[in-house]
């Protein structure tokens, strides 16, 4: 009695099983034919945006993306102004990217003649370092996903308060929302350290707007962030936000050169005093501060980019005063050059040659100060 039962179910599930596949079959059947018949109302006129239309949200429907590509590519040659066709364009153009991994490795010496940034008692000191960024981009589902990953460190010979390591990281989608405009939602965050010893961490969220428009890439980032410091830190705990724009503007006198304008802000609530010079760019004393870099560089032959350049940043304190009782009110002006040999060291890996300036004017004379940053390095790609 029990074997007929069990056969008599396994005969049943084998029914339901088979039912199910053919009930498959019959779908892809149908919409095969759908597409077939799609295509044919298609090849009798060409120019028919209804009918290409269909055609096309039926092949992205089963699954057949790039027909569905070239189809929405020619409606929009002869209805520009299709909303639909541009946006799925747009989608799947974004969905058929490979995924990549690009690396970015840069390591070599340098020499500041006042790293301190001290208005007197100067005291200078070579240094090394090395940074590294892994940035990743795949597929999850119907997403594209990017994955940032940064780390530096940076060792000075005279002055080991210097010492820094910073390691983070950030991820968030890619979201298309025209054919040259890309959002990235991002949020992570990152730990670093001081002088051997812990310093802060932090948590990053914020959004990048990026593409390509007048031929060239261009970008703008706003983020926010908090970050909580060690027990031995002069700073303290406490929110920070700011954004930056990055703006190229590519053959400006020859062919391969390109001018670049950099505008940023930054608003900082980490308290603190201000010492001397952070590791990074955000330090603390409770400030507003804003700028704007401005960049030349030309390939002047297929081995060698020449770069110049200078930055002007006004920094605004809100608790840090000078000696005669007014907020401090600090202005730096860098000018910057550069001399990248392409390829010096092979396909993938160049040579660099730069040269900073830094000269700090404050209403308080005791934080002005200059500092000169040579650096050479070899950055290679992979």
């Amino acid at each position: 009695m029990k074997r007929r039962l069990l056969a008599a179910a396994l005969s049943a599930l084998a029914a339901i099983a088979g039912a199910g596949v053919t009930a498959a079959h019959a779908v892809e059947r149908a919409q095969a034919e759908a597409l077939a018949e799609a295509y044919q109302r298609v090849l009798a006129d060409p120019t028919d945006v209804a009918a290409n239309m269909e055609y096309a949200r039926l092949a992205e429907a089963v699954g057949q993306p790039r027909k569905a590509l070239a189809t929405y590519e020619r409606v929009l040659l002869n209805d520009p102004g299709n909303a639909e066709a541009l946006a799925a364009m747009v989608r799947i153009r974004h969905l058929l990217q490979p995924d990549k991994t690009l690396i970015t490795f840069d390591t070599g010496f340098g020499y500041e003649s006042n790293p301190l940034q001290r208005h007197t008692d100067l005291e200078s000191s070579l240094k090394a370092f090395a940074n590294a960024r892994i940035e990743d981009e795949r597929r999850f589902g119907d997403t594209r996903w990017r994955t940032l990953i940064t780390g530096n460190a940076e060792y000075f010979n005279n002055v080991s308060e210097l010492d820094y390591a910073y390691f983070g990281a950030v991820s968030g989608p890619l979201l298309p929302v025209s054919p040259r405009l890309t959002i990235n939602p991002f949020a992570g965050g990152g730990v670093s350290a001081l002088d051997n010893a812990y310093y802060y961490s932090e948590a990053i969220a914020g959004m990048q707007f990026e593409g390509y428009l007048q031929g060239a890439y261009q970008l703008m980032r706003v983020r926010a962030g908090y970050r909580d410091f060690g027990d031995q830190s002069v700073s303290t705990d406490g929110f920070y936000a700011d954004a930056v724009a990055r703006w190229a503007i590519p053959a400006v006198a020859t062919l391969d050169d390109v001018l670049v304008f950099t505008p940023h802000a930054r608003w900082s609530g980490i308290g603190g005093i201000d010492v001397g010079p952070g590791p990074d760019d955000i330090k603390p004393g409770e400030y507003s501060q804003w700028g704007a870099r401005v960049e030349y560089f030309n390939k002047v032959a297929d081995w060698l980019t020449l770069g110049g350049g200078v930055d002007v940043t006004q920094t605004l304190y809100r608790k840090l005063y000078a000696p005669d009782g007014d907020k401090r009110d600090d202005v730096m002006i860098e000018p910057l050059l550069s001399a990248v040999f392409n390829r010096a060291l092979g396909m993938q890996t160049d040579l660099a040659l730069d040269y900073r300036f830094q000269w700090n004017q404050s209403n308080d004379e005791n934080r002005d100060f200059e500092n000169h940053i040579l650096t050479a390095r070899v950055v290679t790609r992979f």
